[in-house]
């Protein structure tokens, strides 16, 4: 039975891709959701013939508890199809995107990289940690377009460009490192457009139209975005479209 084992499995995103999975997936599959809430109602009942959804709800991502937490799954064993992270943060109640230097804040900069570039690095490092070098999956976590430099013709919201593009760095070390310890693992960085989610709400007048999707959408282009993505021992930076997206 393929495994998939999804990490901040509240976001939005991430509930339509666990959604999708169980229920389109035309073989039986497990799908190991970890995330620090409990599981939310509509994930309920998504079982489907033998697919099952696991909930694992952790206190946090620090390396000690994804260590127990994965070391419970015995991945070696298993048949890892998909590795997912949806981990981030653009806002929170205590702060927003900083729209000139004058706003740059220490406390939030730091917030903003552990959440975005920190947790998902802590994560991909903690499953390659386990696995054994033969196993073949697909990694994707979710960056975006805001984090490539040669793409800021607007500049603002210096901490969540910084850490998607830090996330981006790190991501190519990996797909680097990867490529010569593991040779059947592809790292996909991932931008989903904008979704119609609490995270984009402030934001959403400035969306033109047809380009707010919904989390059935969301989801259903990042399956096919990454299903698209060959094993080619590299890493992809690639929008909803499937397109590349300049570093």
């Amino acid at each position: 039975m393929q495994s998939y084992l999804v990490f901040g499995a509240q976001s939005g995103i991430a509930q339509g891709v666990i959604q999708l999975l169980l229920t389109n997936s035309s073989v039986d599959i497990t799908v190991h959701a970890f995330s620090r809430g409990a599981q939310p109602s509509q994930l309920n009942e998504l079982e489907h013939g033998a697919s099952k959804l696991v909930w694992h709800q952790l206190e946090d991502y620090d390396v000690d508890t994804l260590n127990k937490n994965l070391a419970e799954l015995e991945l070696p064993s298993l048949d890892l199809a998909g590795v997912y992270v949806f981990n981030g943060i653009l806002h929170n109640d205590d702060f927003m995107p900083e729209k000139a230097l004058s706003q740059f804040n220490q406390s939030q900069f730091e917030a903003v990289m552990h959440a975005n570039t920190t947790v998902p690095v802590t994560i991909i490092q903690q499953v390659l940690a386990t696995i054994n070098s033969k196993q073949s999956f697909k990694i994707a976590a979710l960056s975006a377009r805001i984090g490539s430099i040669g793409d800021n013709g607007l500049g603002g919201w210096h901490s969540y460009r910084a850490s998607k593009a830090a996330l981006n760095m790190l991501l190519q070390n990996i797909a680097i490192e990867a490529s010569r310890r593991f040779k059947g693992i592809k790292v996909i960085s991932y931008h989903p457009g904008t979704t119609d989610t609490p995270l984009s709400v402030p934001f959403q007048s400035n969306v033109p139209d047809g380009k707010l999707f919904d989390k059935q959408q969301s989801a259903q282009y990042f399956l096919d975005v990454v299903a698209a993505q060959s094993f080619d021992q590299t890493l992809s930076y690639v929008d909803w479209q499937g397109n590349s997206i300049p570093w």
